[in-house]
């Protein structure tokens, strides 16, 4: 059996600003650095054996005290990674909308469609996380874990753990900045115990912009 405790990030500059961060190396805000440090505190009662995040900085940046707190060493891995947003990455809201109309409302209506111009499209995520879900807990069988990543690929990798079809994306939830969601795996099937928990922050809570997602 392994567990699998994964971690969203913290409410980064780039989510400050809007549009779609993808893999701009934007830094966590000071609210970010906040939510870091209350979901170290969270797991810190947790046994973890590993602690895996993605190469951007604020990834890093909220894997360095949850490491910390057990004693560990960062494992890079690059399948963790954001969403590659191609040519709508790091462009302000307005400017987006602008130069590609058909973006937000694709992005927010018909997620399954998404395919950025010279980026990733939402069946490439889908692919991926659970090519990484499938590495991870091979190469970390009987061990618990944690996995700091970012908002679409959790999204996708809900998607694969609850077993719905590409097509079916709208019905996992978009976890909130530095929430966690704890997996259980047992003989290559997972059970989510919890999923996208972010009360131990309290008023510190933000999530994924309403703007780009319709939802709060």
């Amino acid at each position: 059996m392994s567990i699998l405790y994964i971690v969203r990030h913290g409410q980064s500059e780039g989510n400050i600003m809007g549009g779609f961060a993808g893999r701009v190396d934007y830094a966590l805000s000071e609210k970010g650095k906040k939510q870091a440090a209350l979901t170290a505190e969270f797991l810190s009662g947790v046994h973890l054996d590993a602690v895996l995040t993605s190469p951007l900085t604020r990834a890093v940046d909220t894997a360095k005290p949850i490491a910390a707190r057990h004693g560990l060493d960062l494992v890079f891995r690059p399948e963790l990674v954001e969403f590659d947003f191609g040519d709508w990455e790091g462009l302000p809201l307005a400017e987006l909308e602008q130069r590609f109309p058909d973006a937000v409302p694709t992005w927010k209506n018909r997620l399954p469609e998404v395919a950025c111009p010279h980026g990733e499209s939402m069946a490439d995520c889908y692919a991926r996380a659970k090519r990484a879900l499938a590495a991870i807990t091979a190469e970390y069988a009987e061990k618990d874990i944690c996995l700091v990543t970012h908002g679409a690929l959790i999204k996708c990798m809900l998607c694969v753990l609850h077993g719905y079809p590409l097509s079916e994306i709208d019905r996992a939830i978009w976890a909130n900045n530095a929430s966690v969601t704890k997996v259980v795996c047992t003989g290559g099937q997972y059970t989510i115990e919890y999923e996208g928990y972010s009360d131990h922050m309290g008023d510190l809570v933000t999530g994924v912009s309403k703007a780009l997602t319709g939802k709060k």
